[in-house]
């Protein structure tokens, strides 16, 4: 329970600000306002991941500025990673997380940032009760990839991708933030 860090405007928003590769342990964080490091270490301590921390910019209405929400330009899946590498501008940073993700065995979809505008980072790979795997996006993510993307993305797995244009033009978020990600066992 982190909730003490908020007395000192400290904060770890959830899935939204660190992005999880759960068959690697692996957690990835874009710094920003909402994602400490501090409590982003402590997070991994607790349970057991490798933090990869990094900065990434996106244009905004204001300029440059940090990508508020790691899922925003980053998913990871159970083979491969669709990212904006582009994100991220310091080179070194860049290629810790490139490597990182094929270290984890990672096909790595690179996405652009006028794609990750369109909601095309914030995707969630999901399983049915029969154990077939989905890619969740948005239509206007799906709209905003290319015919190499989609090929790549729908050769691990097909897509679903519903109109979110409501919570994409009010809310500010997309498929993966309508999303919770349940590891639980099945009580039998």
């Amino acid at each position: 329970d982190y909730t003490a860090a908020e007395q000192k405007e400290l904060f770890l928003e959830g899935t939204g600000s660190m992005v999880l590769d759960h068959d690697s342990r692996i957690a990835y964080m874009a710094r920003s306002q909402r994602a400490n490091e501090g409590l982003f270490h402590a997070f991994c301590k607790d349970f057991n991941y490798e933090p990869v921390v990094f900065t990434a910019y996106q244009e905004t209405p204001d300029g440059i500025g940090q990508i508020y929400h790691t899922n925003v330009m980053m998913c990871v899946a159970d083979r491969y990673a669709v990212i904006c590498l582009s994100c991220i501008d310091n080179t070194d940073e860049r290629s810790m997380v490139q490597e990182q993700l094929e270290k984890s065995g990672k096909t790595i979809i690179e996405i652009s940032e006028e794609q990750v505008n369109q909601f095309a980072g914030n995707m969630l790979q999901v399983e049915n009760e029969m154990g077939e795997k989905f890619l969740v996006m948005s239509d206007s993510a799906c709209k905003s990839l290319t015919s190499e993307q989609l090929k790549l993305i729908t050769s691990f797995n097909p897509i679903l991708a519903p109109s979110l244009s409501t919570i994409e033009t009010c809310g500010g978020g997309s498929a993966r933030c309508m999303l919770a990600e349940v590891f639980l066992p099945k009580n039998r």
